[in-house]
């Protein structure tokens, strides 16, 4: 085995030294990287071992688009409107809320309809509202009213006799409707 020093080591695993200059890319295509490219902002590389490491610098003729400055200047709570709901407002008269669907929010009938042709309600799920279908049922035999996960999947009144039950009526009660 053959003792090799620091700068051989070097040349063999195709270091360059600090002071030798790389030449440019030729091809327009080296140069986009993704958001500098698209931003306009120049991109200076620099080489260090066989990694190449990329450094955006933004100088200040740099333009700056002006959807990014905008966004630059919204407070968190526009931001996170912006994010979570539609563009537009509701068509509402005096209302301020974002529009879901229709151009109406939810509270004025936004949002997914009920399949049922002559229904005007927002489906809950599997495209119906709660009177034609939609949501869960009270697992309660016989019990067909809306039930909830909060409610342990059974209807208000249900889950009311369930809370005031004890164990004995419980045990009974599972027993005689299995």
């Amino acid at each position: 085995m053959e003792a090799v020093g620091p700068d051989e080591f070097a040349s063999i695993a195709g270091a360059q030294s600090p002071d030798v200059q790389e030449s440019e890319p030729t091809t327009a295509d080296e140069y986009k990287f993704g958001l500098p490219f698209i931003l306009n902002v120049p991109i200076r590389r620099t080489r260090q071992s066989t990694l190449t490491k990329t450094v955006v610098v933004v100088s200040p003729s740099a333009p700056i688009p002006r959807d990014a400055k905008q966004t630059l200047e919204l407070s968190k709570e526009e931001k996170k409107r912006r994010r979570t709901c539609g563009s537009e407002a509701c068509k509402k008269d005096g209302c301020d809320k974002k529009a879901k669907a229709r151009g109406l929010c939810w509270a004025h009938g936004g949002g997914t309809k009920c399949r049922t042709v002559e229904c005007s309600k927002v489906a809950v799920s599997n495209g119906f509202c709660w009177a034609h279908g939609g949501g869960k049922r009270c697992e309660v035999n016989g019990c067909i009213k809306p039930a909830y996960e909060r409610t342990l999947n059974l209807c208000e009144k249900h889950f009311v006799h369930l809370r005031h039950a004890n164990y004995f009526e419980v045990c009974v009660s599972t027993f005689l409707i299995c």
